[in-house]
């Protein structure tokens, strides 16, 4: 009797060993606990069946499988695995089985038995949906986006709730559609290292959709394609990509590209929808606060920008603060560095208008009893000038001037009136020069 030949990819040294002594008998076994090892091996040899776990270190059983499959493996796949596993699985990536550890003996040798009786056969690698240019290649474009963040966000929302055999299928649909996305990678291994995937057993489902629907979307296919219809040929190829009929949703797809190349004229039929940014706050505040540095108060600005940029990024909006964090150490840095920027140069010109006003008082805000209020004030040519204080019940007068000459000049006061009182609320600082009045009101009060 000629053995049939077995190649067993695993690192569970306790299930290898059963395998063993359910399949020696009939079969030369081979054992990798590497994929990337036996990977060339299984293409070179063409065992006469691969059983694979899904958890390995390095390459996971997902991206092994899948791969085997691109690469028109030609030997039958079953996967065993500890994980929680449906036939979905197997249908997705077009594999002959797959199980869970945990089942009998004699079920094991029965379904593997069953499996490599498969005669060999020439493969072609799996299709995938074409993406031309164009109306139609966007369009296309377009839906499986809106596939992939639905299915995403889905696969979360099962992981949130422990349904790790849910969440499996749709890792592998991913897989399965997007081979190229380098989000995909890290879901996977986040689905399959979850904590507890092992162990949870309650409270995990399958999906499966029905045939009858699945049918019906590809009669009203075939309908479309005679009525010349592209859009509702998109439309029941998305149906097809949403229930995760992975072979018939990428199939219809195909029909369309083809369908399109030999009737251009159809692709007018088809409506591109304009995908408009999402606005993330923190990135708008992020810009507004950057560029303000660059003008005034570069520190806090900086700093501010910084913040934002950091809320940004726990908001997964990452694009902007890529830009904003280095900008605002590059401003901080040539501030501390007393290097000449925008900044400080906004700072001389508005210490220039200063001069070049009229009147010009600080602070602001003024504390009567604590510091001194100081009036800058410009003369243009010899001429009367008055300055006095006044709020609501006090005054006080500070220049009175008939004959004051031309330049600029500076006077400092104490914050009390004419009968040495403090002044306890708002007040305005009036300066008439000749004919001419100015004025500026100063938020005060006592501490």
């Amino acid at each position: 009797m000629v053995k049939e030949t077995a190649y067993i990819i695993d690192t569970d040294s306790d299930f290898i060993n059963r395998l063993k002594k359910l399949l020696e008998e009939e079969y030369i076994i081979s054992v990798f606990s590497d994929p990337q090892k036996a990977f060339d091996l299984i293409l070179k040899k063409k065992p006469d069946i691969v059983i694979t776990e899904l958890l390995f270190p390095s390459l996971d059983g997902i991206n092994f499988i899948a791969s085997l499959k691109e690469n028109c493996v030609e030997s039958p796949i079953v996967v065993a695995t500890k994980l929680p596993v449906s036939q979905k699985f197997a249908k997705i990536f077009e594999i002959s089985d797959c199980f869970n550890k945990s089942i009998a003996d004699e079920e094991i040798y029965e379904r593997i038995k069953k499996s490599s009786g498969w005669k060999k056969r020439k493969v072609s690698p799996p299709l995938l949906p074409i993406i031309t240019e164009g109306k139609i290649g966007e369009a296309i474009k377009q839906i499986l986006d809106e596939i992939y963040e639905e299915k995403r966000t889905l696969c979360y929302q099962y992981l949130g709730k422990k349904d790790f055999l849910r969440a499996i299928e749709i890792v592998a649909f991913l897989r399965r559609v997007y081979p190229t996305d380098i989000r995909t990678q890290g879901l996977i291994r986040e689905v399959l290292f979850a904590p507890q995937a092992i162990s949870q057993k309650e409270g995990q489902t399958s999906f499966e959709v029905e045939p009858q629907k699945v049918n019906a979307l590809l009669r009203r296919c075939a309908l479309a394609h005679e009525a010349n219809d592209i859009k509702k040929m998109l439309d029941c190829g998305k149906a097809l990509l949403k229930a995760e009929d992975v072979k018939n949703g990428i199939k219809v797809f195909r029909e369309i590209v083809v369908f399109s190349e030999e009737n251009p004229y159809l692709a007018e039929q088809v409506i591109i929808k304009e995908i408009k940014p999402k606005i993330v706050p923190w990135d708008v505040l992020a810009v507004l606060t950057i560029m303000v540095s660059m003008l005034f108060k570069p520190y806090i600005f900086a700093s501010l920008a910084v913040v934002f940029s950091c809320c940004s990024l726990i908001s997964k909006s990452k694009k902007i603060p890529q830009f904003v964090i280095p900008i605002a150490a590059v401003v901080v840095f040539l501030r501390l560095a007393n290097v000449p920027t925008l900044s400080t140069k906004f700072e001389r010109y508005l210490a220039r208008k200063a001069q070049e006003r009229m009147l010009y008082v600080t602070p602001k805000f003024f504390y009567t009893n604590e510091g001194t209020l100081k009036i800058r004030y410009r003369v243009l040519k010899s001429t009367s000038v008055l300055i006095k204080i006044k709020s609501a019940s006090q005054k006080k007068t500070l220049i009175d001037n008939p004959t004051h000459e031309a330049g600029v000049f500076e006077v400092e006061w104490n914050g009390k009136d004419e009968n040495g009182n403090y002044f306890r609320s708002d007040l305005n600082v009036i300066f008439k020069c000749g004919a001419a009045t100015y004025q500026e009101k100063v938020y005060a009060g006592l501490r």
